[in-house]
Formats: structure tokens, sequence, C-alpha cells
């Protein structure tokens, strides 16, 4: 248990890291963990694929092998499969890029992206990446939708690390209201300067499934029609995928009447 512990240690802190990297001798700083041991767990991690070198450097980041894990913990419940169409959909009508982001634990991760015309710069990374529940405009809508004392138990869990990402513990709460109040979120209040953030939870009633759909966009890009306009196709494409994901979860009990 403490080498499994270990190792998913160095995953964690290897998919806050990003396409960069870290070396060896940070990670094992981080995580309390000395050279040599570090240095079996990598090795061990890269010969499966879930950790692999940055060309021309000594950082090692996440493997390919994950995404195709990523991908398919996504299908189990039918979730990517349902969602690209929308995010080809959004992501041609508005030119912005698109991502499909579902919780992980006390983390978000983005298990799909569509790119669209105006690729900018996002804290939310493409598949694979992953940032603490709350940071993030897809990921504190997947908090929102939480029962009120797990909000409460991953935003303590999480405190000490908004710091890193630029916010507080104060402003992913007020996020997290909005959110609450409005059932999306629409704002001009971006952890980048010059940016707007969209989302709304994806989550159907009996249905286990916690996600979202988000994108960034450059603020004066859209004004408020415009941005009612974008928000309301993004819900009926959320409404599209709910449906979808009802109509599945009901064909699979019919399947499977004594479960």
């Amino acid at each position: 248990m403490q080498v499994l512990d270990r190792a998913i240690g160095l995953l964690q802190a290897l998919g806050q890291t990003g396409n960069n990297g870290l070396q060896l001798s940070r990670l094992a700083a981080q995580q309390g963990l000395s050279l040599s041991t570090t240095h079996r767990l990598l090795t061990a991690l890269e010969r499966h694929g879930w950790v692999e070198r940055v060309a021309g450097s000594k950082r090692l980041r996440l493997g390919l092998a994950l995404l195709g894990l990523s991908g398919q913990a996504a299908d189990g419940s039918g979730l990517r499969r349902l969602c690209r169409p929308a995010l080809l959909q959004l992501s041609g009508e508005f030119g912005e890029t698109f991502y499909l982001i579902v919780r992980s634990g006390l983390n978000a991760l983005v298990v799909d992206r569509q790119e669209g015309a105006y690729v900018i710069e996002s804290l939310t990374q493409g598949i694979g990446g992953m940032m603490p529940l709350g940071i993030g405009a897809g990921s504190a809508a997947i908090l929102a939708a939480q029962p009120e004392a797990e909000i409460e138990a991953v935003l303590a869990a999480n405190a000490a690390r908004y710091p890193q990402f630029g916010t507080s513990l104060a402003q992913v709460r007020r996020r997290v209201q909005q959110v609450q109040q409005e059932g999306w979120l629409l704002s001009d209040d971006s952890l980048i300067k010059g940016l707007a953030v969209l989302s709304v939870p994806i989550r159907p009633k009996g249905h286990a499934v916690t996600a979202a759909l988000a994108t960034n966009f450059i603020a004066s890009r859209h004004d408020a029609a415009g941005r009612q306009a974008f928000l309301d196709r993004i819900r009926q494409e959320v409404a599209t995928i709910e449906a979808g994901l009802t109509a599945s979860a009901a064909a699979h009990a019919s399947f499977n009447p004594g479960r």
C-alpha cells in the first residue's frame, strides 16, 4: 500500500505540473522521498507508459498511456462519446476551444478537448490535464454540483493548493456560490487577465456522472447578447447529453433487472 500511495502521489504531482514536467530531484523533494526510491518508482511507471521523459531535458511528465485510461474511464458511462458531438458543434459555431472535464477525487481532469479557431492561453490544459477542484470554470461548476457537506470537505482539503494558482479559498467559494445560484458560471473574473470563463455542469438526475463543459474566451469577443446566445447553446447541448445519459442508464437497468 505504501508503494502504491507513493506512485499515485508522483502521478498526481506530474498531473498538476502539466506538459513541461518536473525533474526527478524536485519530485522527490515534493513527495518527501529519497532519490533512489523516486527513481525506482518513476522507472516502473515509465515502463508502463504512465510517465514519459520530456525530449531534450531531464524532466518527466505524464505518459500517453494514461490518456487511454482516462478516455476509457469517461466512456464507462458513455460520457465522452455523448459529449464529442457537442464539443465539435460548439467549437465550430463559436470558434472557441471547449473542454470536457470530470471529477477525479479532489481534482478535476480534462478527458476531452476540441480546439477552435481561437486558441488561447488557459489554466485548463490539454487532455489529461489535472487541477484542484475549484480551479477553473469547469472545475468550479463540478464542485458546486456536490452536496454541501462534500463541498466544504473539498474546499478544506484543497485550500492550501489554491494560492499556487493565483487565487484563494474565498474566491473559489464565491465562484461555487455563483454556480449554485445561477446553475452555470459566466464571468470575467478569470485567473488570466483579459479572459472570460463559461461552464455548465453535466449532472443528469439520478446519475453518478459529475462533469462539465467549459470554455475560456477573450472577454472582448462577445458582448452581453453574444454571451447569452453562447450560454443558451451550451445549455442546449448539455441538456441533450444529460438526456442521452439518462436513456443509457435506463437501457442498462432494463438489461440488468437484478442489479
